[in-house]
């Protein structure tokens, strides 16, 4: 039999290792990012969407719609864990029209990458971007600031898996991973034609 002192204790992660371990299981690559952010694209309704990557989206994963965007005073919340405008009540759930509601996608990039928002509203003069642009552990570090931009919104990750070496180093070349990518954007074209 062990003896008290040779058992480990059990404690709690803190609680930037347990949203860094979650986003993990969300986005295990850089095709699972864009898919998430395709997702939340076409729930905006968007009709035209932009997708550029660099180094097989482990250095740049940018994607630009032309939804209906997010509102300024939603920019503090919309890189937190399960926020979402898709449902309110456990009820909704059995109702839900959209591809994705968890609230988790654009938080768990930001956990491991830098991640920046550009958007506009139809009924907003200008776009709304963060000055050094970057959320940080699903935190808004500072206010958005007016910026020139269309109606719709652009997500910009940079530098992905940059705080996971082992998660980047288990990641094949960066043109297999654009070659993951390019699946996605297939899948996705493919199914639209067909709804």
């Amino acid at each position: 039999m062990a003896s008290v002192s040779t058992v480990p204790s059990i404690r709690r992660l803190d609680e930037t290792v347990v949203n860094r371990i979650a986003a993990g299981e969300v986005v295990q690559r850089p095709a699972n990012a864009l898919k998430e952010m395709l997702e939340n694209s076409l729930d905006a309704k968007a009709t035209n969407i932009t997708v550029m990557v660099k180094d097989g989206g482990l250095k740049i994963l940018q994607i630009q719609d032309n939804g209906i965007g997010i509102r300024r005073e939603d920019l503090s919340l919309v890189c937190e864990r399960f926020t979402t405008s898709k449902l309110t009540a456990f009820e909704d759930l059995m109702q839900i029209g959209t591809y994705g509601f968890r609230g988790e996608a654009l938080a768990s990039i930001t956990h491991v990458a830098h991640l920046t928002i550009t958007t506009r509203t139809a009924d907003s003069k200008c776009a709304y971007r963060r000055v050094e642009a970057r959320y940080t552990d699903g935190r808004l570090r500072e206010d958005p600031r007016p910026c020139a931009g269309n109606v719709g919104t652009q997500i910009l990750v940079e530098d992905l898996f940059f705080n996971m070496a082992a998660r980047r180093q288990a990641l094949r070349s960066p043109a297999e991973e654009f070659n993951k990518i390019s699946e996605v954007v297939s899948d996705q074209v493919h199914f639209r034609k067909n709804c």
